[in-house]
């Protein structure tokens, strides 16, 4: 075996022009690959950051069975005892920071203007570390109890700007009618039309004071990453089965994981075409060249070289020059992502969001895998039926096209 590898490795240069135009070939479908897979990664990679960094965390802990589901009076499910649960949450070595909230429905008055919304009561000194892709277009976050932050859309609604001051109508768990005169510190442009335009948040001590309470409806968590959600699940579980762990994929099926599922699937579709265009390039280089190696093969077939051993021969050529081309792809990609993409593709808005957004390149490891292995494997499909052909002629036949 070793000797048909030296001897496949001296035939691939022995013909440079040859070889190059096969390398190139496979290389551009290797480069190709290369940057489109990088690109779908870092695409999901900029949702998942505005989905994370934006609103939701790596997920969120809710009362067990109170996610995705209407009650009548939810606040009556709230954590009672807030401070044990943080302490339970915080038990798991994966969680980096926890971030208590509580949600609400009100009315919004600015002047002769009174418009709904929905409200979320935060922590601001602890929120305002994490959640960096809120995109302040007029203001800053929070920063006292008796000041509001308001989505872009919903601002433009009441004609609200920063130092402006807004009243929230809301009604208590007791059914009472309560109020609140705060000035609008900031507005944020999440990028996602159903929060920019009816989403607010204010201190949580405000809105408890608002409804009455000092329950707290669920917490939003920070962790050590996204591969580190089933590990804080388990342990929740374990610290309190009362406690129901949602990772921010599935909180955000519609705009995350849907996504996602799309990506994937256009990846696996648009990879197939290159996949298709990549053999037949080389289906047709290699056709050429074999009618160029024909008298060659006469010449071996003659000396007593059976067929089995010239198509090992050639099979280990094209699957030399199949890696090779992978391996010279795969530095071309990296040459282009060093130098014209290195500054971001800028995107237009995608479906669900209305901010524009740059996607770097994320090339993973099991990307340049892939991109050795899959265009090699094309390369070897693709040659043969034009080895199998070539070998299957006769001697005088493969002499006479010399």
């Amino acid at each position: 075996m070793l000797e048909l590898l030296k001897i496949s490795w001296r035939n691939l240069f022995r013909n440079p022009r040859r070889t190059w135009a096969s390398l190139c070939t496979v290389a551009l479908g290797a480069a190709g690959l290369l940057i489109y897979q990088g690109f779908n990664t870092g695409v999901m990679n900029q949702y998942r950051e505005n989905v994370i960094h934006g609103y939701y965390g790596y997920g969120q802990v809710f009362p067990q069975n109170y996610f995705g589901k209407v009650h009548e009076t939810p606040w009556k499910l709230w954590f009672e005892n807030a401070d044990e649960i943080e302490k339970q949450i915080r038990s798991s070595a994966s969680v980096t920071e926890v971030f208590p909230r509580v949600s609400f429905y009100s009315f919004i008055v600015k002047g002769g203007i009174t418009l709904g919304g929905k409200g979320e009561g935060v922590i601001p000194e602890r929120e305002n570390k994490f959640f960096t892709e809120m995109n302040f277009i007029e203001g800053h976050d929070l920063q006292g109890q008796d000041q509001i932050i308001l989505g872009k859309g919903l601002a433009e609604s009441i004609d609200a700007k920063t130092g402006d001051v807004v009243t929230l109508l809301t009604q208590t768990v007791n059914g009472q009618l309560n109020g609140a005169d705060l000035t609008v510190a900031g507005i944020f442009f999440t990028g996602k039309k159903v929060i920019d335009d009816s989403f607010y948040r204010v201190d949580l001590k405000q809105a408890q004071a608002l409804l009455d309470t000092t329950r707290v409806e669920m917490f939003s968590l920070a962790t050590k990453g996204v591969e580190a959600w089933p590990a804080v699940d388990a342990d929740l579980r374990k610290a309190n089965p009362s406690l129901e762990a949602v990772p921010f994929e599935i909180l955000d099926k519609n705009y995350y994981q849907n996504s996602v599922d799309f990506l994937n699937a256009q990846f696996s579709f648009i990879r197939s075409i290159i996949l298709v265009i990549v053999a037949m390039g080389i289906f047709n280089v290699i056709s050429t060249g074999l009618l160029e190696r024909a008298g060659e093969m006469g010449a071996l077939r003659a000396n007593g070289e059976k067929r089995s051993r010239l198509f090992k021969i050639l099979m280990i050529e094209n699957s030399l020059l199949g890696i090779l081309g992978g391996f010279l792809g795969i530095c071309i990609a990296i040459l282009v992502d060093a130098t014209l993409l290195r500054q971001g593709i800028p995107m237009p808005p995608a479906p669900g969001i209305t901010r524009q957004f740059f996607v770097f390149l994320d090339i993973q490891p099991s990307h340049y895998l892939q991109a050795l292995l899959l265009p090699m494997i094309a390369t070897v499909v693709a040659s043969l039926w034009p080895v199998r052909k070539l070998l299957k002629k006769s001697i005088p036949e493969l002499l006479r096209s010399t």
